[in-house]
């Protein structure tokens, strides 16, 4: 599989639009539906991005490997900028679906207000 194609099957499975994936990211959408549309190839800066969100290494985004690699990082080195908790929450967030996922951002948004 083509690494368009491998990205727009990941973005899919998991329930996102360009949008939402692009917010995610910190990229553009418009830079999503071109590497989605096979008109450009993700830098490296946003491979990792990618690899990160989807818990998956480079090598199975870029169609080297069939299987997705979960990345394992030194000991102290992982998702160094997050708290413990921090960690395990965006864990449980990206194992929902984009329905339960917009419920509980609505629910957030309710506490904060």
């Amino acid at each position: 599989m083509a690494i368009n194609e491998i990205l727009k099957a990941l973005r899919l499975k998991s329930g996102l639009t360009q949008k939402e994936l692009a917010e995610a990211l910190g990229i553009g959408q418009a830079t999503i539906a071109c590497y989605e549309g096979g008109q450009r190839d993700p830098q490296v800066v946003n491979l990792v991005a990618y690899a990160d969100y989807f818990d998956c290494s480079v090598d199975y985004l870029v169609g080297r490997t069939d299987e997705r690699g979960n990345v394992k990082f030194p000991e102290g080195l992982q998702r160094s900028y997050l708290k413990e908790d921090e960690a395990g929450m965006l864990d449980k967030y990206r194992a929902l679906n984009k329905n339960a996922r917009m419920k509980l951002l609505g629910y957030l948004d309710a506490l904060q207000g």
